[in-house]
């Protein structure tokens, strides 16, 4: 199995409507894709928001990735984030959220906040 963790930050208060627009549409074409295994979201406060997915291969993650709604978020993403981070990796088992957020601060060199794990 490929997982794929995400992580954004928003630019601030103003953009998370424009934020959750783009996460229920690309939520609603993550659940019809073809290859999903398990997905999950999650926020560290308003401005900060996690995915993870759990996908049979990296052919069908980039799939998704790269077209419908989820695509189209990803060009107007710059315009409202201004921290995006992700981490993939092989696995047997689906991992925790705190497993899966300790794997991306440390790809970026960060310490996770035990707080909000």
């Amino acid at each position: 199995m490929l997982i794929s963790v995400t992580r954004v930050r928003l630019k601030g208060m103003w953009a998370l409507p424009f934020f959750m627009y783009h996460i229920v549409r690309s939520t609603k074409q993550l659940n019809s894709t073809a290859g999903l295994l398990h997905s999950d979201l999650t926020r560290d406060g308003w401005i900060i928001g996690w995915t993870i997915s759990v996908w049979e291969n990296k052919d069908r993650m980039l799939e998704y990735r790269n077209h419908g709604n989820h695509a189209k978020a990803m060009r107007i993403a710059r315009r409202i984030g201004d921290e995006f981070e992700a981490v993939h990796w092989e696995a047997d088992t689906i991992p925790s959220w705190k497993e899966a957020k300790i794997r991306l601060h440390q790809k970026y060199g960060r310490r996770p906040d035990p707080h909000k794990q």
